[in-house]
C-alpha cells in the first residue's frame, strides 16, 4: 500500500511527520486540517515512489480548496 506523509512544524517548534494516509487528496486534506486547527506549519507531502509536493504548491490547492 503506498502512504503519502505530511512533514510539517507544530505549535510546540518540533519538527513532526504525520501518520501515513492512503491518497494524496488525503494528505492534502490533513495538512489543510494541521494548519488551521493546530496552527502548524506545512513544509512538504512526500508521497510513494519519490513524490513531492511542496508547500507553495499544498498552500495553492489549501486556497482553493478552503471548506
Amino acid at each position: 500500500m503506498s502512504e503519502w506523509k505530511v512533514f510539517y512544524r507544530d505549535s510546540l517548534d518540533h519538527d513532526r511527520t504525520s501518520r501515513g494516509v492512503a491518497s494524496k487528496e488525503d494528505a492534502l486534506r490533513h495538512a489543510r486540517t494541521l494548519q488551521r486547527e493546530q496552527r502548524a506549519v506545512i513544509y512538504r507531502i512526500e508521497g510513494p515512489n519519490g513524490g513531492l509536493l511542496r508547500n507553495e504548491d499544498i498552500m495553492r490547492w489549501v486556497s482553493a480548496n478552503r471548506w
